[in-house]
């Protein structure tokens, strides 16, 4: 009887903090979907807890008021963010396929669905929260342009391309790739890409950027 009354506590905190985990990050995929969607004024941290089936008392055990806890998912989105560029492909060694190549694959992770969710909700929440807003910059469009910039070095250091100011250049392709696609999707106002569709906006952006940029035949 006494030894059943005087179970140590010390292996059940072990055993439990896995499943602290499990929930905590269940809370923060059930915040991000909310967030989001509904925008941070729009999400309570009751709602949170029903989205992950969890109780109010364990997300605010786990995160002290509802922006701590929009700090933390767009923290974790960004690092997602970030993390993806470092998987976008090298250039090779035909400068055309491979600006094309590298135009397809950084549109495309522009128009995935969390990029452009923490997208909109920078720019709804941004000013509210700075902080926040120079780590997303740092881990997205910053990081974007500067590995861009750093691509489009590359090419000039191995005599491909002519280029003045580089950042300038970075910026012009960046925006060529793009267009008017990006937003429109991120807006609502038009479907995603098919991959022919996205392919003739690439490959005409690279013609117009290498007739300005190319070194000429001879």
């Amino acid at each position: 009887m006494t030894d059943f009354q005087h179970t140590p506590p010390e292996p059940k905190r072990r055993a439990g903090r896995p499943k602290d985990m499990a929930k905590r990050d269940a809370m923060m995929d059930a915040a991000a979907c909310l967030f989001f969607r509904y925008g941070l004024e729009g999400v309570t941290m009751e709602a949170v807890a029903r989205e992950a089936g969890v109780s109010k008392v364990t997300v605010y055990g786990h995160f002290v008021t509802k922006e701590a806890l929009f700090g933390s998912v767009i923290r974790r989105e960004t690092e997602t963010i970030r993390n993806g560029l470092n998987k976008l492909p090298d250039t090779h060694e035909a400068v055309r396929q491979s600006l094309i190549e590298v135009g397809i694959s950084l549109v495309r992770f522009l128009l995935e669905p969390h990029v452009l969710a923490v997208d909109r909700a920078m720019s709804a929440q941004g000013e509210q929260y700075p902080e926040l807003l120079q780590a997303y910059f740092e881990a997205g469009p910053w990081a974007i342009h500067q590995w861009l910039q750093e691509k489009l070095e590359g090419l000039a250091n191995a005599g491909h391309l002519t280029l003045g100011a580089h950042t300038l250049a970075a910026d012009q392709l960046c925006s060529m790739w793009q267009g008017m696609l990006v937003t429109e999707v991120s807006m609502g106002v038009r479907q995603p890409p098919s991959d022919e569709e996205l392919h003739r906006q690439i490959s005409s952006a690279v013609d117009v950027f290498l007739a300005a940029y190319g070194k000429p035949s001879r």
